[in-house]
């Protein structure tokens, strides 16, 4: 999930719905006087998201401005404020909200912002799983008794839904778990959330629902945002090449708005048949953590009770965005000893080769990234990342590359001088990013250096990267 002015005196009762978008009902002074702009957290993380952990460039969420109880009398409807990718919100040109001149106001935000609203209540819908973050429902309401006077109004949001996540590998006969498929049988996938009061009701539209799935080292992600509620005796079926896994989930198991639920899955043959060997781990920190469980899963959706789930919640040690400022006249590009952008302060930026040196750049279509030049040995390292206490240490990025096609493993990757396996994979569509995740061979310890190279034989077209994430379990 990548995106101020109403001044005046006399205020009259408007009606919700679209046409909400005026707010001619008051007189607006002058301009730049007043507006309203919004920081934001989710949970207790600052600015964070369920897509890896940051909002996204233009994510957009809808804001209410309102005096006294409920939304019967809005002052501002469903105004459109957007982020740049760091959490804080602006609204543009009719879409501004400024405060009134005099008196305390409350807001009310929603994201995934709809510019369909109809009333007070937001429809949802989780049968597309595609994009988990697009339909990752945050609602806010602790902005209470602001005024003109008042400081940047920082919106809390809360999760409304539930996640599951899943990292599934091959054990015995299941030698990969390429091409992976899997899906929730009969689950609810529309409901509605009540506004005034963030409430979720009205879960109903059962359906077969396919998981997103991302491929790992030797595993795949498998991630599905769902309708919190019982999902007792539900079927979840895992298809390869080879054969399908049934897992039958627990009596009793409901999943709870706000909280990610995480199960490490191996997928086996043998004797009996297909079986599913399920162990609970722990969740990143913007939802609450609630271990999965433990269960072994024949293949007819029998279960066995298995070892006690893992503990530990899992953490983003660091994030580097390389900043959001668009191409200019003043940055086209900047050497990485010169950049001020970086959004991790604490760590040391170099080039491998200082003459042979990689560039930070931004074009009119993408913000700041590595620009990894063509037909040149060269490479760049971050030292000092700080992963005191952690384990599991798991590493991602996106990457692309100026030709359609291009390998990901060109680009090499190493910690602590350690080369990673990179999964293989290939960039499709020429300056369009795909995403990288390295789960195994991460040495832990105080301090950790990462280093990002390729040589002129092997990068015959260029490569930018961005969103360096690192994370583990604490």
């Amino acid at each position: 999930m990548k995106k101020k002015q109403l001044l005046g005196a006399a205020l009259a009762l408007i009606v919700l719905g679209n046409s909400c978008k005026n707010d001619d009902y008051r007189n607006v002074g002058p301009e730049n006087d007043g507006k309203v702009s919004f920081t934001s957290s989710i949970g207790n993380g600052i600015s964070t998201r369920v897509s890896g952990n940051n909002w996204d460039a233009n994510d957009a969420i809808g804001v209410f401005m309102k005096q006294g109880a409920g939304l019967a009398s809005p002052l501002a409807t469903n105004k459109k404020y957007t982020t740049s990718g760091n959490g804080n919100f602006t609204g543009q040109g009719a879409e501004i909200i400024n405060y009134p001149e005099t008196g305390a106001v409350d807001f009310i935000a929603y994201y995934p912002y709809s510019a369909t609203l109809s009333g007070t209540n937001l429809p949802i819908d989780v049968t597309t799983q595609t994009n988990p973050a697009a339909i990752d429902v945050l609602y806010a309401n602790n902005a209470t008794g602001l005024t003109k006077a008042s400081p940047t109004a920082n919106l809390s949001f809360s999760h409304k839904l539930a996640k599951i996540e899943l990292t599934v590998k091959g054990g015995t006969g299941v030698p990969n778990v390429n091409g992976l498929q899997v899906v929730y049988n009969g689950i609810n996938t529309t409901a509605t959330m009540d506004l005034a009061t963030g409430t979720v009701t009205g879960a109903a539209n059962a359906k077969n629902v396919t998981a997103k799935a991302t491929a790992g080292t030797g595993s795949q992600l498998v991630e599905a945002i769902v309708i919190p509620g019982s999902y007792a005796a539900k079927e979840v079926i895992f298809t390869l090449a080879s054969g399908t896994f049934k897992w039958a989930i627990p009596a009793n198991t409901s999943f709870e708005a706000g909280k990610k639920y995480t199960y490490d899955i191996q997928l086996s043959t043998g004797s009996t048949g297909n079986e599913v060997a399920v162990t609970g781990a722990g969740t990143i920190t913007d939802w609450t953590t609630v271990p999965g469980g433990s269960f072994n899963v024949d293949g007819d959706g029998g279960t066995d009770p298995g070892p006690d789930p893992g503990t530990g919640t899992e953490q983003t040690l660091f994030l580097e965005t390389f900043g959001t400022a668009p191409a200019s006249k003043d940055f086209p590009k900047s050497r990485i000893a010169e950049f001020l952008d970086f959004s991790e302060k604490g760590v040391k930026y170099s080039d491998q080769d200082p003459a042979n040196y990689v560039d930070i750049r931004a074009t009119s279509t993408m913000d700041p990234h590595v620009w990894i030049p063509a037909n040149r040995t060269t490479g760049f390292k971050i030292e000092g990342i700080n992963t005191t206490g952690a384990t599991k240490l798991k590493l991602s990025y996106d990457i692309t590359a100026n030709g359609g096609g291009a390998s990901v493993k060109v680009i090499k990757v190493r910690a602590n001088g350690q080369e990673l396996t990179v999964p293989a994979g290939s960039i499709a569509t020429s300056n369009t990013y795909v995403a990288v995740n390295i789960d195994a061979g991460i040495p832990t310890g105080n301090s950790l250096t990462l280093e990002f190279s390729t040589t002129n034989t092997e990068n015959t077209v260029g490569y930018r990267i961005d969103n360096i994430k690192l994370v583990g379990t604490k």
